[in-house]
């Protein structure tokens, strides 16, 4: 009798153990913060890449604020003019030696290396966390 419930014990905690590393171990995670920022920027500079004006201005949010372009609507004024102006062509970016830096729900990446027909130039993008995911907020250009 005795063997009996020390074997029933002993399945008894093996069974409690189990379930529990599957209920806490078991659930999936979502994506790092600084995982959904390298896409936020990667989305970012394909849109830019490719010069694709509605997906590049969606990496924006809606409150926007720039010293120069105003808010997200003189942004896309100015991206519209600089790509039929041909301020944009041949464009490259480089984000390799980009530091990211996140402090609760914002966020800096910089700096990010842009040439294209303007000439050269340093872009830092400040991010801030939104219902819709990372988007940029404000941004500084400075010109090489």
């Amino acid at each position: 009798m005795k063997r009996l419930i020390v074997g029933l014990l002993t399945v008894g905690l093996v069974i409690m153990v189990v379930a529990g590393c599957a209920s806490t171990g078991g659930e999936a995670k979502g994506p790092s913060d600084a995982e959904l920022l390298n896409k936020a920027v990667a989305d970012w500079k394909a849109a830019g890449i490719a010069k694709n004006m509605d997906a590049l201005i969606a990496c924006y949010s809606d409150g926007f604020q720039h010293y120069e372009y105003g808010d997200k609507a003189g942004l896309q004024q100015f991206l519209k003019d600089a790509l039929s102006m041909g301020y944009l062509e041949g464009v490259e970016i480089d984000e390799t030696k980009a530091q990211t830096t996140i402090t609760k729900d914002a966020a800096v990446v910089a700096p990010i290396a842009m040439k294209a027909a303007f000439g050269e130039a340093a872009i830092s993008l400040n991010f801030k966390k939104e219902a819709a995911g990372w988007k940029i907020v404000s941004m500084d250009v400075e010109m090489n």
